[in-house]
């Protein structure tokens, strides 16, 4: 029975390319591609998109960067490169002639990546995987035997296995609805099966558009997103160990009902899925009873729960409230976003993973509103120079002087509010820079944003930072007007991207002024953690020894490793003192009240904790 041609992905250039040869490059900067090749990575900022730029090998081999990309003689195939002109090439024409193979949804898997495509028209859609050479990229299995499986989501487990979704003859055909189940892979024929029998939401419905992650590796486990086959419970948090006992829904979290006649409940809206320090998992979900709100999971039923309600009441439909999740970092033994203050908006939010321990950080934008302030609404990007970086509104309006309006711009935080400040104003008045996609490469730091808005357009162009207080520099300016780089990756210490203007690879080499290849190299390859497991409990907190107690004044503390941060709360849990990096572990509290006080240490993995009287 023949399969239906995989039809593919459009990708719609919404600028009209540049010829390559017309461009001026920077030193160190080269375009990789030949001509008549067009790059068809998608622009969305996620991680995890159809049409994706990955690279992939390790610290002994090196490093490859994996890409989609068509010519007229090939259609859109799969490509690699080495970060050289030379190394540049088709990797396999795998649906041969002009007809295109539809790679889309590749991951990495150690030097190799995994993808879905099509080599003819009997074979539909299956699971293939490439080393980046001819004979090294080959169909893995064929899933379904009359159709296409469309794998998808591959999320790496530990060395050797990877977890997928994947349709086969019985999940298209069960229960006439067709499903994507989920399947585990060591890269081989016979080490591909079938690990559970549960619908795998992938790409899921899309709580946070393009950023939308559906999937995180913890130590040795993934969790996802699914439902039952019998599609009992709606989008909800799984978890799986590679086993099928160890593949399990942890909580119905939504429990609204949608179905009177089954009992089948509504889903949770799951998103921002993130790994927290391979112990836990952070993520949004939203309940019947208080909304979007920031939820946590240790990988068992009775360690999964809400951090904090912190939108409460309901709207004027009658519905919860809810703050939401949106670009969830981990900073500092923290995760920070963009939460809901009641007061402040939408701002910076850290949480410790506790209900105490959950805060706003800072107020971005303080013009006011009848609640309070109006909202800030900070995007995070990535930890830079020893700060966390974000974009941040402080306001639109140039007729306004208290407090100035900047418009959107470069924030960063060490976590507290006194270290929380406007990186620059790159786009001068109230314009937006509009930056995304922060990466840190050799020590710089590096992200697409612009510093004037031609036509009220966006423009997207390459910046770049060697320290948290440097002014932005733009490392180039592809074309007049749009450049819309993206799809920024680090590829064993250069930058590799693309670009609307100009669809071809670009690849950047740059080492900073004071650059040390000791401390500005980034690991690239996965961390599996094999002492840590998300099942295995958490010492109790360890105890901190402090004298004086009582004290006034300043206080000194006890531990027997390296503290790298020092938190002071108060009786109610609210954080009104932090301390990065204490110097002759001594606290300054001259400020403080009389009254008793937690204080917490952390240094490393390890929480200390003890009470204080503060005199």
């Amino acid at each position: 029975m023949k399969k239906s041609t995989f039809l593919g992905f459009i990708i719609a250039l919404l600028i009209t390319p540049v010829k390559a040869a017309d461009v001026i490059l920077p030193e160190g900067m080269e375009i990789l591609t030949p001509v008549g090749v067009t790059v068809t990575v998608e622009d969305s900022r996620s991680v995890d998109k159809a049409k994706n730029l990955v690279v992939a090998g390790s610290k002994q081999t090196g490093y490859k960067a994996f890409f989609t990309a068509q010519d007229a003689e090939h259609g859109e195939e799969l490509w690699v490169t080495d970060g050289t002109v030379a190394g540049t090439k088709l990797v396999k024409d795998i649906f041969p002639g002009t007809t295109s193979s539809g790679v889309a949804w590749m991951q990495r898997f150690n030097d190799k990546v995994v993808f879905q495509a099509q080599s003819d028209t009997e074979t539909g859609t299956e699971l293939w995987i490439s080393d980046g050479t001819e004979a090294g990229t080959y169909m893995v299995k064929d899933i379904h035997f009359f159709g296409s499986s469309n794998p998808s989501g591959f999320t790496q487990l530990n060395e050797n296995q990877f977890v997928f979704a994947a349709q086969d003859f019985e999940s298209e055909t069960y229960n006439e609805k067709v499903q994507r189940w989920l399947w585990i892979s060591d890269g081989t024929e016979a080490g591909t099966n079938l690990l559970k029998d549960c619908e795998v939401l992938h790409p899921g419905s899309h709580a946070a558009s393009d950023n939308e992650l559906h999937f995180a590796r913890v130590a040795r486990k993934v969790f996802f997103k699914a439902d039952t086959k019998d599609q009992q419970f709606g989008q909800e948090l799984w978890v799986t160990d590679g086993t099928e006992a160890g593949t399990i829904m942890l909580k119905d979290i939504n429990t609204s009902i949608v179905n009177e006649l089954t009992g089948a409940t509504a889903g949770a809206q799951i998103d921002w899925l993130t790994n927290f320090y391979n112990e836990k998992v952070f993520f949004k979900a939203f309940s019947n009873e208080f909304g979007a709100e920031p939820w946590v999971s240790d990988g068992t039923p009775e360690g999964t729960y809400m951090i904090k309600d912190m939108f409460t009441g309901v709207n004027a439909s009658g519905v919860p409230n809810g703050s939401g999740v949106f670009t969830a970092r981990v900073y500092n033994r923290e995760v920070y976003f963009r939460g809901h203050d009641d007061t402040l908006g939408e701002e910076l939010c850290a949480t410790d993973l506790t209900e105490a321990g959950t805060r706003t950080v800072f107020d971005i934008n303080k013009n006011p509103t009848t609640a309070g302030t109006a909202n800030g609404f900070p995007d995070l990007f990535c930890e830079f120079d020893g700060v966390l970086f974000m974009k941040g509104q402080t306001g639109g309006d140039a007729a306004v002087l208290d407090p100035v309006n900047y418009g959107l711009e470069l924030f960063y935080t060490d976590g507290t509010a006194e270290g929380t400040k406007m990186q620059s104003d790159l786009n001068p008045g109230v314009g937006h820079n509009a930056a995304w996609e922060g990466i840190v490469i050799s020590g710089s730091m590096y992200f697409r944003a612009q510093n004037a808005v031609p036509a009220g357009s966006q423009t997207w162009e390459l910046f770049r930072i060697n320290d948290k207080d440097e002014f932005p520099v733009k490392v180039m300016d592809l074309v007049e007007g749009q450049d819309f780089v993206h799809s920024l990756r680090n590829m064993g210490g250069d930058v590799v991207f693309t670009s609307k203007a100009i669809p071809s690879l670009f690849r950047y080499h740059y080492r900073k002024p004071n650059y040390d290849p000791l401390k500005d190299v980034e690991n690239l390859d996965p961390v599996f953690d094999p002492s840590t497991s998300v099942n295995t409990p958490r010492e109790a907190p360890k105890s901190l020894g402090l004298y004086p107690n009582p004290a006034s004044g300043y206080f000194s503390f006890e531990a027997d490793k390296l503290v790298e941060i020092v938190r002071v709360l108060d009786i109610s849990g609210k954080e009104v003192l932090r301390v990065a990096s204490p110097v002759n572990n001594k606290i300054d509290i001259s400020h403080l009240n009389a009254g008793v006080y937690t204080i917490q240490a952390n240094a490393g993995a390890e929480i200390y904790r003890n009470l204080l009287i503060v005199k």
